[in-house]
């Protein structure tokens, strides 16, 4: 009985022992099996986020490529363009195994193509580099086409001196010009060339007028940069001046063998009020001597010198000229033809500011007349109405002052806003009212053409006008008759003392 007993003891012991091992083996695989899952879920994270990252990155990297890209005014021209080094082309090789390369000239000019070797390109054309790569590659690939584009213009230094704000080296790309370079280094000083800039290059000197350039497009007087290349901008040399009826007349740089004919085409040719068939020149001789004569058109093709002045015959001179001052959107010089009046001269003003004194307007005559004119009854709907302007009149139109002035006898006397709805008492009690001498019933307005006139305290008065509060009558009379009392006092103590 004790043996049965002990061996199921030890049967049940067996097999404890053997369930403890399975169950640690299941733990165990299970714990693995999380850890393995728990990995994996962390290294896919990680490589997403990685993966977004770089595709950030390369976002940006894209995006800074082509905010560095330089700004083309058109398409770069294969026989113009000329290569150097940092140039980036693309390079394709059409065969049974196509190829295609991105490659950059290295700094000895030359482009280095994988299974070909170098290849000179600096100082040649687009297409006169692609002629020497088709023969280059036909030596080593046969019944293959190769094609050959610029994907990226190079950056390099040139030099910029002389009349320039900020003299100095300046970056500028192959495909940029000499007005880019010039910008770069601070623009123009004053009384600097623009007519006879150089640029070195290598053993050659150009001379460049860039102002043919900006008047005329003239290619060449503003050529596009290589590397190398050394500005130098000059002081102006010879000038004449231009006046009259020409679209831009002004004072111009010349330069030597420049004509009559040039000097107007630089000016912007006559405008419509020139006699064009003749202009009046001055010229400055060298012992100091001013002489002044008329060319006729036939001699325009005259030379041009050092301080010449060019004048026109203007059609205006059988027009009225009128000034036009103040508040007026458009002032200054204008010209009425025959039959023309002020009505005409309104619409070419353009209208008036929001605080024109439209009623108060004067025009000044030759003779030092003033007229007064109210120029609302000139206006809509009265615009058929006219009037006679003549030749060298002025015509000022006032600013009305936006606000009303208060002064005399007040408490707190100054500016106040205009309410076109008050009265005069509204705006002497907004001054503190009337001192204990003042009186609202002696009140004096002044205009702003300080003009005055009596008011009681119910008149509107109008913007920028002065109101003046005057003493009272029975301040003044008392202070009179207080006056004699005191004199008769004096007068009375002196007969007294005098017997």
């Amino acid at each position: 009985m004790d043996d049965r007993y002990g061996k199921m003891f030890l049967f049940f012991l067996a097999l404890a022992i053997v369930f403890s091992s399975v169950s640690d083996c299941l733990f165990v695989e299970s714990s693995h099996a999380s850890i393995l899952k728990e990995t994996s879920f962390k290294f896919l994270k990680e490589d997403n986020t990685r993966t977004v990252a770089e595709g950030k990155g390369a976002e940006q990297n894209n995006q800074q490529n082509i905010q560095q890209l330089p700004v083309l005014e058109k398409a770069v021209d294969p026989d113009k363009y000329i290569l150097g080094p940092y140039d980036r082309l693309v390079i394709n090789i059409l065969s049974p195994e196509p190829k295609t390369f991105s490659l950059m000239i290295l700094p000895e000019g030359y482009l280095f193509i994988p299974g070909v070797g170098g290849i000179y390109a600096n100082g040649l054309t687009l297409n006169q580099f692609r002629e020497r790569l088709a023969k280059e590659v036909d030596k080593f690939f046969h019944d293959v086409e190769v094609h050959c584009y610029l994907s990226v213009p190079r950056t390099f230094r040139v030099f910029v001196t002389g009349g320039v704000r900020n003299p100095g080296g300046v970056e500028v790309t192959s495909v940029e010009r000499l007005s880019d370079a010039i910008d770069k280094a601070g623009g123009f000083k004053g009384g600097a060339s623009k007519r006879l800039i150089r640029i070195e290059r290598g053993n050659d000197t150009l001379t460049v007028d860039l102002v043919s350039f900006l008047n005329r497009g003239v290619d060449s007087g503003n050529p596009t940069l290589q590397g190398g290349d050394r500005i130098f901008v000059p002081p102006a040399k010879h000038r004449a001046r231009i006046l009259g009826d020409f679209y831009k007349a002004g004072i111009f740089e010349i330069i030597e063998g420049e004509k009559i004919e040039d000097l107007i085409d630089l000016a912007g040719g006559f405008t419509t009020d020139a006699i064009t068939d003749s202009i009046l020149l001055t010229r400055t001789n060298p012992e100091g001597s001013v002489v002044t004569r008329v060319v006729e058109s036939g001699d325009y093709d005259k030379l041009l010198k050092d301080q010449d002045e060019i004048t026109t015959f203007s059609k205006a001179k059988n027009k009225r000229r009128v000034y036009v001052s103040g508040a007026a959107k458009r002032t200054g010089l204008f010209y009425l033809a025959d039959g023309e009046g002020l009505g005409d001269l309104l619409v070419r003003m353009g209208g008036f500011s929001s605080n024109a004194d439209l009623e108060r307007v004067y025009i000044e005559k030759i003779d030092g007349r003033k007229v007064e004119v109210d120029l609302t009854e000139y206006l809509p709907p009265h615009a058929e109405k006219t009037l006679r302007i003549d030749d060298s009149d002025v015509i000022s139109i006032p600013f009305l002052d936006m606000n009303i002035t208060v002064g005399g006898e007040v408490n707190v006397p100054g500016k106040y806003p205009y309410n076109g709805s008050w009265t005069v008492a509204q705006y002497i009690g907004l001054a503190g009212g009337p001192t204990s001498d003042g009186s609202i019933n002696r009140v004096v307005i002044y205009s702003s053409d300080h003009k005055a006139k009596k008011a009681n305290g119910s008149y509107k008065p109008r913007r920028g006008e002065t109101i003046i509060v005057k003493r009272s009558r029975t301040r003044i009379f008392g202070e009179f008759f207080g006056g004699l009392i005191r004199l008769g006092t004096v007068v009375v103590s002196i007969i007294v003392l005098t017997k």
